[in-house]
């Protein structure tokens, strides 16, 4: 009885799924042209990407400088979103106001975020037994990779753009054969 209402039950999430086929291709198909945009036009693609991050930078930063003022901060932390604001909208002005600028500032950021997380998996390998040597092996490539990116900023991103591109086709191609294969199979159980 329960194997009977289980097969009925996935089969009506595989039919309620299959009928928002249409959603996945149109994520596939997005995907797919991004991707083939940053293949096309890297350059471009780094500094759409970087001048959308300086506008994020600004918003975030006047957010910041808002939250500062709510109730039930403590003096510490109002001070430190108040830092934390004006400063990122001090760097969002700094980005916005030259693409170059803009780019540096994103690979920045982005070498940074690879060397945190190098080395919280650096650390997590050597506090834990499990996966310990992958822990390892991640947290010394993302250091690496950090590093890299941290002294070659513009190449870094230019090849990050590459990257993302071929990422971005690969899954548009997997998203839009998904997209019909769901599709085949809805048309087989309705």
């Amino acid at each position: 009885m329960s194997s009977q209402l289980e097969m009925e039950a996935d089969e009506n999430m595989l039919v309620a799924l299959g009928r928002s086929w249409g959603v996945l291709l149109l994520g596939g198909i997005v995907s797919l042209a991004v991707g083939v945009i940053a293949l096309v036009w890297p350059g471009v693609t780094i500094i759409v990407v970087a001048v959308l991050f300086a506008i994020y930078l600004i918003i975030s930063g006047i957010f910041e400088i808002i939250r500062s003022f709510a109730h039930g901060m403590t003096g510490g932390t109002r001070v430190l979103l108040l830092i934390t604001g004006v400063l990122s909208i001090i760097l969002g002005i700094f980005a916005i106001r030259s693409a170059i600028n803009a780019a540096e500032l994103l690979a920045i950021f982005i070498g940074i975020a690879f060397l945190f997380r190098g080395f919280a998996s650096l650390f997590m390998g050597f506090d834990s037994k499990e996966g310990r040597g992958w822990n390892i092996f991640f947290g010394l490539i993302m250091l690496i990779g950090g590093i890299v990116i941290l002294t070659q900023p513009l190449i870094s991103l230019a090849t990050l753009a590459l990257v993302v591109g071929i990422w971005l086709i690969i899954i548009g191609i997997y998203e839009i054969i998904a997209a019909f294969m769901l599709r085949s199979s809805l048309k087989k159980l309705v």
